[in-house]
């Protein structure tokens, strides 16, 4: 079903407001990491972009095909390509760097994608990931699991109640102490495959 992450002028707002609040700074930590030949998985209507370092060859992923068409009107000169993060068209160990920049509250199958990133990504590369998460809290976590259905199908799949980081470890990869932060329900953090 389509939802708001899919109509890109919603999207775009609403990324505007979250970036003015302090996504920005995260946003910007993210792809800065990023090094070599780079795969941002979800690419949205390319918010991130025009912030990668000037070094990294990069190639973008949107299963979305407006968003994906948002995405190469604002930057003409990426390499965009139409794809989900469950069924990368990319050889295996090609990739330095996997940047996911809130995609995996949207992906069906989060265990499937994640293993298809490790596929793609190089023994010795990196995840960098930035999600919302299920909160910790006995009130905000509940709320967050009621909504769920609800949310899911208003915001195009969209899990708020999702527990990334594990399903991350779960996957065969190792979350690093250095740069990891939480702000509520919001994480970032680097991850390499085990």
């Amino acid at each position: 079903m389509r939802g708001v992450e899919q109509i890109p002028w919603m999207y775009d707002a609403m990324m505007a407001v979250m970036e003015w609040t302090g996504l920005k700074r995260w946003r910007a930590w993210l792809v800065g990491g990023a090094k070599g030949r780079t795969l941002e998985v979800g690419c949205g209507t390319g918010r991130n972009l025009g912030l990668y370092p000037k070094d990294v060859t990069l190639i973008a992923v949107e299963p979305a095909h407006d968003t994906l068409a948002k995405a190469k009107k604002n930057h003409p000169d990426a390499m965009l390509v139409r794809a989900s993060a469950e069924a990368l068209p990319f050889r295996p160990g090609v990739f330095d760097t996997v940047v996911s920049s809130l995609v995996f509250c949207s992906v069906p199958r989060p265990d499937v994608g994640l293993a298809e990133v490790k596929r793609v990504l190089k023994a010795d590369g990196e995840l960098r990931m930035m999600e919302h998460v299920r909160s910790d809290g006995r009130v905000s976590g509940w709320l967050q699991d009621t909504i769920q259905p609800a949310w899911t199908c208003v915001a195009g799949g969209c899990h708020p109640n999702r527990r990334t980081e594990a399903t991350v470890e779960a996957s065969g990869f190792v979350i690093q102490d250095e740069g990891r932060r939480s702000d509520g329900n919001m994480r970032r953090f680097v991850a390499r495959p085990t």
